[in-house]
């Protein structure tokens, strides 16, 4: 009898899958950018502070999405530097022209690049934003390998991951609730495949900072708030940016459905918002921005 087929995934399954994902989702990251950016900014300002970009620097924001944090660089490049945005995804990419078109700003170049394998020639750039992708890739080592190698003597990176899934109850709850039922598997730090919360831990990036050369590691963490009307509009956010959550939901009977969206609302529900009006939704969230000397 032949062996059965080994049902792990290999990076290059891993790469696909997410590079699907990405090309799909990039409407939805356009279309609710001001929700998640209201709630993200402060990595974003965080991560500026940490990399202190100057007039003439060359910044790249690698995995930049729609290139929130990469445009706050750069104002503070100008005059004489420049940002480059770029991201795998192709309908990503588009969408941060369009981003970068609206905002009015030139002294940026926005490019299709991977994140493992950045094409760019060695010691290009002064410094490296990553907001959110290294914890996504199967081998963040190699990633940030070749980030210091494009940066640089001098040069910096700066990055963010999500904190402890425990921390961030705006993911990591309904993902929860989806689990307990048994439509999905639970955030677990010891997964092989990348997730968000895969590099969740200071432990983690003091190790993968050291062993690809980075020195001077600062770590920060940063908490946030994902702010909704309703506690049915916070589960519509979650489900809109969480493809793991929709695609254990495809299947599932729409009485079924409805239930398990009345239990996320009502574990949304225990987080009301002090700031805002009744009914108001404030799910924490909390992140690790991280930083270091080429």
């Amino acid at each position: 009898m032949s062996a059965a087929p080994d049902p792990t995934p290999t990076p290059d399954d891993l790469r696909a899958t997410a590079r699907d994902r990405w090309e799909r989702s990039a409407s939805v990251w356009e279309d609710r950018r001001d929700w998640f950016q209201a709630a993200a900014a402060p990595v974003s300002h965080a991560m500026i502070e940490l990399l202190n970009p100057q007039p003439g620097h060359v910044v790249l924001e690698a995995a930049a999405g729609l290139g929130d944090t990469g445009l706050l660089a750069a104002e503070l490049v100008h005059p004489g530097g420049k940002v480059i945005l770029s991201d795998g995804a192709e309908a990503m990419v588009e969408a941060a022209k369009r981003h970068a078109a609206e905002r009015g700003i030139v002294n940026v170049e926005v490019t299709p690049m991977e994140l493992e394998w950045l094409d760019m020639g060695a010691a290009s750039v002064d410094g490296i934003l990553v907001r959110f992708g290294y914890m996504l890739v199967p081998d963040p080592e190699t990633a940030l390998r070749d980030a210091r190698r494009v940066l640089r003597p001098g040069g910096r990176i700066s990055f963010a991951v999500w904190d402890r899934v425990e921390d961030n109850p705006w993911l990591g709850l309904g993902t929860t609730i989806l689990a307990d039922r048994g439509l999905t598997e639970p955030w677990s730090p010891d997964s092989v495949e990348p997730g968000p919360f895969s590099l969740s831990s200071r432990g983690q990036l003091d190790e993968l900072l050291g062993s690809t050369g980075f020195v001077l590691p600062e770590i920060v963490r940063v908490d946030i708030a994902f702010r909704s009307p309703s506690a049915q509009a916070a589960r519509e956010n979650f489900l809109a940016f969480s493809d793991r959550a929709t695609t254990a939901l495809a299947g599932v009977p729409e009485a079924d459905r409805a239930a398990i969206h009345a239990e996320i609302e009502a574990a949304f529900s225990a987080f009301p918002d002090p700031d805002g009006p009744e009914g108001a939704i404030a799910l924490p969230g909390a992140v690790l921005v991280a930083a270091a000397d080429a």
